[in-house]
Order: C-alpha cells, then sequence, then structure tokens
C-alpha cells in the first residue's frame, strides 16, 4: 500500500518493514513533508509533495489540535484516525469520527461517549515509545520526569511539591531513556486519569512504576502488585508510604519492575500497535458519513480559534473551510444539533465580520428554514433581519419562537447573539 501519515511519525518503520511505501507530513518535527501551514488540500499535497502520486491510504495520528488538512471527504481514500487526547477534545474527536472510515481512541472510558451517540470507535491504548535497556547500575531512588509547569499542572505541581515534603523523590524534565533505567521507582501522575506514555515507557526501562489507581484500561491491560503498584489519586501520603516501603524492600521493587518490563516487551511495543494498525489500513473502505460536512465545519471552527492569534490569513482560510462545510451540510440536510448551531452561528456571525461580506447572513437564513426547532439558530435570524429592517419577517419569525411579546424576543436575540459574541472574541483571544 501506499501510505500517507499525517501530524505524526509512530508506525512508519514497521510499515515500511512491511513493504509499504510510506510518507509523512506534518507541521512540525522530522516528517518527509514538512508542510508551509495549515489548512492546506490534500490535493495540493498529492501535486506539489508527492508528484501527483496518490496514496492508497491515509493515516492521521492526533498531535492534539484540529485537522489540518481539508479536501479528504472528496479524495475518497479510506482514511484511519488514532485519537491520542481524548481526555482533553472529546467534542472535536467525535466530530472527527464523522469524518474518517476508522477510528481508534487511545482512552478506553471514552469509549461509552461515543457508544451513546452511535459511533463504535476501537480501543488501542499507547506503547513504549522507544526501545530502552534496562540497567542494573541504579542511581536514583524515586524519580518523575514531566512537564512541571504550573500553568499548565498545577495539580501536578501541587502533588510532587507535597510528597517532596514526605520522602526524597527526583524530579525534572528531559530525556527519560536517561533516567528511568537508573532508577528503581518511576511516579506517574496524570492530568486527567489518563493512561498515558509514561506507565508503558518506565515499565519498559527497568524501573518498577508506581502510578495513580485510575481508569481507562490500566488494570485491564496489568495487574496492580505484579506489574506496577498504585496509589490513589492526589494522595501525597499513600504515595510517600509506597515510596519508602518498596525501597526497603528493594528485592520486590526489583521483582515488580522485571515482571513490568517482561509485559511491555511481550504486548506493548510500538511493533504490537503497528500491527493493529496496518490490519486496519489493509480492511478499511472508503464509506461517506451523514454528518461529515457538519462535522467538517465544526472541526474548522475549532482550527479558527486556534489560529487567529497566531496567523490571521491561516485563520481566514479556516474560516472560509467552516463556511463552506456548514453551506455543504445544509444543502445535504444534514443532521443539526445544539452545540452545532453554535458554531455555525458563530461562524456565520465570524465571517460576516472578518470579509464584510453578507454570505454568513444569507446562511443563517438557510439554517432557519432548515433548522427552525433550534432557538440560537432563530435568535440569529431575528436578530439579522432586524438589523436590515425587515421588521415584520423578523415578528413573524419572533411568534413562531415562542408565545411570548415579539419585544422581549428581539431583546433577548440582541442579548444572546452579542453574547455568543462575546465568548467568541475570548476564544480568539486564548
Amino acid at each position: 500500500m501506499d501510505i500517507l501519515i499525517i501530524n505524526q511519525c509512530w508506525f512508519v518503520n514497521q510499515l515500511r518493514d512491511a513493504g509499504h511505501t510510506v510518507t509523512t507530513c506534518a507541521l512540525t518535527g522530522d516528517p518527509d513533508i514538512l508542510l508551509d501551514g495549515p489548512v492546506i488540500h490534500i490535493e495540493t499535497i498529492i501535486k506539489e509533495h508527492l508528484g501527483g502520486r496518490r496514496p492508497e491510504r491515509i493515516l492521521v495520528l492526533d498531535n492534539s489540535a484540529p485537522l489540518i488538512v481539508t479536501g479528504l471527504e472528496d479524495a475518497r481514500i479510506p482514511a484511519v484516525f488514532y485519537a491520542v487526547d481524548t481526555h482533553h477534545h472529546l467534542e472535536l474527536h467525535k466530530y472527527l469520527y464523522n469524518v474518517f472510515d476508522k477510528t481508534f481512541i487511545a482512552q478506553r472510558d471514552y469509549l461509552d461517549d461515543f457508544i451513546k451517540d452511535g459511533m463504535h470507535p476501537e480501543w488501542m491504548p499507547l506503547w513504549a515509545s522507544r526501545y530502552v535497556e534496562a540497567s542494573n547500575d541504579k542511581k536514583y531512588g524515586a524519580v518523575f520526569v514531566g512537564n512541571l509547569d504550573k500553568k499548565l499542572n498545577p495539580d501536578r505541581v501541587e502533588f510532587f511539591d507535597k510528597l517532596s515534603k514526605r520522602t526524597e523523590i527526583y524530579c525534572t524534565i528531559g530525556k527519560y531513556w536517561e533516567i528511568f533505567p537508573h532508577s528503581e521507582i518511576v511516579v506517574n501522575q496524570t492530568v486527567k486519569g489518563d493512561l498515558n506514555f509514561r506507565v508503558f515507557e518506565a515499565m519498559m526501562c527497568g524501573a518498577m512504576l508506581l502510578t495513580e489507581m485510575s481508569a481507562n484500561g490500566l488494570t485491564d491491560l496489568f495487574t496492580p502488585g505484579k506489574h506496577l503498584v498504585t496509589y490513589t489519586k492526589h494522595d501525597d501520603r499513600e504515595a510517600a508510604e509506597k515510596i519508602e516501603y518498596y525501597l526497603s524492600n528493594i528485592s520486590l521493587c526489583r521483582e515488580i519492575a522485571h515482571a513490568g518490563r517482561e509485559e511491555i516487551l511481550a504486548r506493548h511495543l510500538e511493533d504490537h500497535r503497528a500491527e493493529v494498525i496496518e490490519q486496519a489500513l489493509r480492511e478499511v473502505e472508503h464509506t461517506e458519513s451523514p454528518l461529515v460536512h457538519f462535522s467538517l465545519a465544526a472541526n474548522y471552527m475549532m482550527l479558527f480559534n486556534r489560529l487567529v492569534g497566531i496567523d490571521t490569513a491561516y485563520a481566514r482560510r479556516a474560516l472560509i473551510h467552516t463556511m463552506k462545510s456548514f453551506e455543504r451540510g445544509v444543502g445535504r440536510g444534514e443532521q443539526m444539533t445544539t452545540e452545532l448551531a453554535y458554531h455555525a452561528v458563530l461562524a456565520a456571525l465570524k465571517y460576516d465580520q472578518w470579509f464584510g461580506s453578507t454570505a454568513g447572513g444569507e446562511l443563517l437564513h438557510k439554517m432557519s428554514e432548515a433548522y427552525s426547532e433550534f432557538p440560537l439558530i432563530a435568535l440569529a435570524e431575528i436578530r439579522r433581519l432586524l438589523n436590515r429592517g425587515e421588521i415584520e419577517n423578523a415578528r413573524r419569525l419572533a411568534r413562531n419562537l415562542s408565545d411570548q411579546d415579539v419585544k422581549l424576543t428581539f431583546s433577548n436575540a440582541e442579548k444572546v447573539i452579542s453574547e455568543l459574541l462575546d465568548i467568541g472574541a475570548q476564544s480568539e483571544r486564548i
């Protein structure tokens, strides 16, 4: 197969060793194709970077951001998505599920959030991100290697501050593979109870893992007391007691560390996950979701909010694709939801602000006719009509929306849409 991988360079060596042609592209790192910027069309990548060669499969690997490549819905190339940070981006990943032909998620507990909406992704946990030899030369007792920025991880910083007052622990940032092999115990702390890379990396390195008792498949993959040791989240006293106990019982500590490493080598290397991905790429067929355009519109609106404070030119592109996708979705009669109505109304309003256009207002009018049961869309249309001086049309729509006095509905329309624009402006500043 000819495979295009977007965002990350995971599984590349394994897929190439299996005989596949693999090309990677991303905005950062060292991919085969370093993209100039986001909001780039798949046909542009094919024409300018692949010499016109069309990939047979596309694999998008989560980079904790909205999809940056446009046109996948028209390329008709079977595509697979691996969602890693669903604990941060559940709403986005549920939209992206409708864009791809097959979706994997790394955090098991979020399967139910998809299933209740009729979606059926598969669970594929993370893995030990690199092969590291264990070492008998232990320089550290308990360690933590990871992000310690108080603005990003205030709970983590507080936990390790308290823990360090109870027992000795070495906390740092940097190359874990230079520290974990020489440590007796690696302490893991999560952001939202996620089954993170550090779980697998610590055990790969031959250290005993002391991690929060969390969900997301931890105990489906590993047995506490055999492969790892757990503590209660935020409980620095319990964590300190277990550090001191296992450092005082070093043979047991090393026995658990050895068993954990053996389990990683047997089932949780990149090779193991690559086998799952390769099979999925072989079997996947292109299908078109009945919600593909609205889902892409929501993705592009989230991308717009990310880009607006970084690069206005790319933000404008994202907003254009948001509008086009909503227009196509309305034209196809795709199903509207309350969340989508929020994105659609904000996109229409922002489009006319940014481009000095009336196209956003025209979209609001179309949506008010097709989705009159959504109050936010109706209120946005009432406000548009009032601004255009179409008082009678606004009255008619207000009466259809509510039995209350139309003047009150007019006032609510202005209030609600003004608040929506304020929220949108706050998102742009973040």
